[in-house]
C-alpha cells in the first residue's frame, strides 16, 4: 500500500494574504478586548459610535500592518529558490506577530491609567529599561511565557509545513511583476491611510472620525500611536489661533500688575516693580507620585484613614482645593513645578529635547545667589533623566536610588524606591547645609505601580485590588512625610522652612473622564510659622508654583514661568489651568472645562450657567500657540548666564 505523499505547491502569495489578515484580526481583537475591559470608559459612546470607531479603526490598522509587514512580504515574494530563504522572511513576521501582541497587552494593561494609548511614553522608555524589564519578569511573567511559548510553537509549525508541503514554483514567478507591484502598492497606500495626494494619516486625523477623546481611543491603536509619536519626537498639530493675540491673552492671563515686561522678543519674561521678601527661608519641595484627592479624607471626605499626617497639613498649610496637574505623567509634573514649563503636544517633551530651549532655571539662580539647592529621587538616577535635567537647571547635588541607603527591613524590592529613606536621605543632606538657605526636592517613588508591601503594620487593606494595594502604600508615604517633619523640627530648620507638596499627576480614583477629576492634585503649602493656614479655592496649576516661589525670595532677577504666584489673588477669577491629555489639549476654570484638538472642541464641562465656552476656546488656542511657538523659537526666556 502506497503512502500518500503531503500535496507540494508554492503558496507564498496565499500565506502573505493569511499573515495581512490575521495581523488585522489581532489589532481588532484587542481593539474589543479594550471596549470590553474597560466599557465603563466608553459608556457615553452611542451604539452607532462604537461601531464606527471598529469600523474607521481599520483604517489605522492597515497603517499598522503595511508598516510593518509590508516590506517583509514584499522580500518574501521575490523569486528566489530558497526554502531558508522563505522560512527566514515567515519566521521574522511570525516574530513581529508575537511581538506586536506583546505590545497590545501592555497598550491594554496601560490604558486604564489615562485612559489613552501608549504615545509619548515611547520616547520615554528607554530611560527606564531596568524597570521595564523587571516589571516584565515578574508582574507580567505568565504573559511573557505564553508568547514565547507560542513563538516557539509557530517556529516548530513553521518548520514542518515548509518542510512537507512547500516546493519553488518557477511558473510562480511569471505573475512576479503584479505580485510585487500589488505589494508596493499595499505597502505606500496602506502606511498613507489615503488613496490622494493628502499627507499620510496622523494622530490628529482620528478626529475626521471621532467625535470624543472616548471614541478617539476606541478607534487607535497602541502601536499606531506609538510610532507616530516616536518617529518625530513629537505630534503634528496646527493651531491656527492669530499668534500677536495669543500672546497679548497669554500676557493678560500671567502677568501679574505688579510685574513689568522686559523685552518684547521674550514676551512672557518679566520682572516685579516692588520687591517683597520673607528673610531667611528655606523651601522643601515633595512632588507626591500618583497621589489623587480622593485618597486623603481632609480632601474629599472619605474615611481611608491613609493619610493622617498629610490630613494634618491641610488643616494648618495653605490648602489649595483647585489646584492641577498640567499631564497625566510623571516628567511633565516634574518639567511644571521645577521649571514652570508647560506639555505642548507637538514638541518633545522635557529630557528628550525641549531643554535645549532656555529655560529660567530658579535653582541656578538660588545657587548663584548663595544657597544651597539639590535634588532627590527614590528611582535611580537615569529615570526619564530627571537628575540629568535637575543639575541642568542649577541644583547643586542631585541624587537617585543609587546614592540613597535602605535604612528599614521592608518586605519587597520595589522599582520606584521608598519614600522614607528619600525623605531621611534629603534631611542629612539639610543638616549637613546648617548655616545656608536651601532649596531641595524630593521626587518620591513608593505609591507607583507595582505596589510594593513596605512593612506590617502598613498593611491596612487586604491588597488584592488596585486600590488596596495604592492606599497601603499611601499608608506608608503619609508616615514618612510624617517622620520627615518631626525630624525637620528635632534639625531646627522646621520652623523657617515653607513645605510644598504637590503631587506630579493622578493615580485611580472615581471612573470619571472629568477633566476635574482626572488632573485635580493636591497641593499645600505648609509652613506653620511663616504662613497663616487657610484655604484657597480659586483655580491655580503645578506651573504656578515657581512663580510664587520667586516672589516669596523677593527676588529681582528676570524670570520666565508660564504661571502666576500662587497667593496673588488679583483677578482670581480669570485664573485657568492649561493642561495636555495625550494629543488633545484642555483648559480648566472656575466655571468649567473643555477638551480641544486645536481644530475642534470635543467636550465641554459646566460648573456654572455662565460658563462662556467661545471665550475658554480662544483662551486655550491662546495659551497653547503662544508655549508651542515660545519654545519652538526659543523666545522662552533670554539667558545671559
Amino acid at each position: 500500500m502506497f503512502l500518500r505523499r503531503p500535496r507540494r505547491s508554492d503558496f507564498r502569495l496565499k500565506m502573505s494574504i493569511g499573515i495581512i489578515l490575521l495581523a488585522m484580526l489581532i489589532l481588532s481583537a484587542f481593539r474589543l478586548a479594550l471596549y470590553l475591559c474597560y466599557h465603563s470608559t466608553f459608556a457615553s459612546l452611542t451604539t452607532g459610535e462604537v461601531w464606527a470607531a471598529f469600523f474607521n479603526g481599520l483604517r489605522f490598522d492597515v497603517s499598522v500592518v503595511a508598516l510593518f509587514f509590508g516590506p517583509i512580504i514584499l522580500l518574501f515574494n521575490l523569486p528566489v529558490n530558497s526554502v531558508r530563504y522563505v522560512k527566514g522572511c515567515v519566521s521574522f513576521m511570525a516574530a513581529e506577530l508575537t511581538v506586536m501582541i506583546g505590545f497590545l497587552i501592555g497598550d491594554l494593561i496601560y490604558f486604564p491609567y489615562v485612559k489613552r494609548h501608549i504615545a509619548e511614553e515611547i520616547l520615554q522608555i528607554s530611560a527606564d529599561w531596568g524597570f521595564v524589564l523587571g516589571f516584565m519578569f515578574t508582574k507580567t511573567i505568565i504573559p511573557l511565557l505564553l508568547l514565547l511559548g507560542l513563538l516557539g510553537w509557530v517556529g516548530f509549525w513553521i518548520h514542518k509545513i515548509f518542510r512537507d508541503h512547500y516546493i519553488f514554483d518557477p511558473y510562480y514567478a511569471k505573475g512576479e511583476l503584479i505580485k510585487l507591484l500589488a505589494c508596493v502598492l499595499f505597502i505606500v497606500f496602506g502606511i498613507r491611510g489615503n488613496l490622494g495626494m493628502s499627507k499620510a494619516i496622523n494622530i490628529a486625523d482620528v478626529y475626521k472620525y471621532a467625535s470624543s477623546p472616548a471614541a478617539a481611543a476606541l478607534t487607535l491603536n497602541g502601536i499606531f500611536t506609538s510610532y507616530q509619536v516616536g518617529r518625530k519626537g513629537g505630534i503634528d498639530i496646527k493651531n491656527n489661533y492669530p499668534l500677536e493675540q495669543a500672546i497679548a491673552r497669554a500676557q493678560e492671563i500671567l502677568i501679574a500688575p505688579s510685574e513689568t515686561v522686559l523685552d518684547e522678543e521674550y514676551p512672557l519674561m518679566r520682572v516685579p516693580k516692588k520687591k517683597r521678601a520673607l528673610k531667611n527661608i528655606n523651601f522643601f519641595i515633595v512632588l507626591l507620585e500618583g497621589w489623587h484627592p480622593y485618597y486623603v479624607d481632609s480632601l474629599s471626605g472619605n474615611q481611608f484613614g491613609v493619610t493622617p499626617v498629610f490630613d494634618d497639613i491641610v488643616k494648618n498649610g495653605i490648602n489649595f482645593t483647585n489646584a492641577y496637574a498640567v499631564g497625566l505623567r510623571s516628567i511633565a509634573g516634574f518639567s511644571a513645578v521645577l521649571a514652570s514649563a508647560p506639555l505642548v503636544p507637538g514638541l518633545p517633551g522635557f529630557g528628550y529635547g525641549m531643554e535645549l530651549t532656555s529655560f529660567f532655571r530658579l535653582p541656578g539662580v538660588l545657587s548663584r545667589a548663595g544657597w544651597d539647592t539639590f535634588f532627590a529621587q527614590t528611582s535611580a538616577r537615569d529615570s526619564f533623566h530627571m537628575c540629568a535635567l535637575a543639575q541642568y537647571l542649577g541644583n547643586q547635588g542631585s541624587y537617585g536610588w543609587e546614592d540613597i541607603p535602605q535604612l528599614l527591613p521592608y518586605k519587597e524590592k520595589p522599582s520606584f524606591g521608598y519614600d522614607y529613606d528619600g525623605l531621611m536621605f534629603c534631611a542629612n543632606k539639610i543638616q549637613e547645609r546648617k548655616t545656608k538657605n536651601f532649596m531641595g526636592m524630593l521626587f518620591t517613588g513608593t505609591t507607583h505601580v507595582p505596589f510594593i508591601k513596605t512593612l506590617p503594620q502598613f498593611e491596612k487593606y487586604p491588597g488584592k485590588t488596585w486600590d488596596d494595594g495604592f492606599k497601603n502604600t499611601l499608608y506608608f508615604a503619609d508616615w514618612s512625610i510624617g517622620e520627615f517633619l518631626k525630624r525637620a523640627k528635632e534639625d531646627g530648620w522646621f520652623d523657617n522652612t515653607i513645605f510644598i507638596f504637590v503631587a506630579d499627576h493622578t493615580s485611580g480614583g472615581p471612573d470619571s473622564d472629568s477633566l476635574y477629576n482626572k488632573f485635580r492634585i493636591p497641593l499645600v503649602m505648609y509652613a506653620p510659622k511663616l504662613l497663616k493656614p487657610r484655604q484657597i479655592d480659586y483655580v491655580v496649576s503645578q506651573l504656578d508654583i515657581i512663580p510664587t516661589i520667586y516672589n516669596l525670595v523677593g527676588m529681582d532677577v528676570p524670570y520666565t514661568a508660564f504661571g502666576k504666584d500662587m497667593l496673588d489673588d488679583t483677578k482670581a477669577q480669570d485664573r485657568v489651568a492649561l493642561i495636555s491629555e495625550g494629543v488633545d489639549i484642555g483648559l480648566i476654570t472656575a466655571k468649567g472645562a473643555l477638551r480641544h484638538t486645536r481644530q475642534q472642541i470635543l467636550s465641554v464641562e459646566k460648573i456654572s450657567p455662565d460658563f462662556d465656552e467661545k471665550q475658554a476656546e480662544e483662551t486655550l488656542l491662546a495659551l497653547d500657540k503662544t508655549a508651542y511657538t515660545l519654545l519652538k523659537t526659543n523666545k522662552w526666556y533670554k539667558d545671559e548666564q
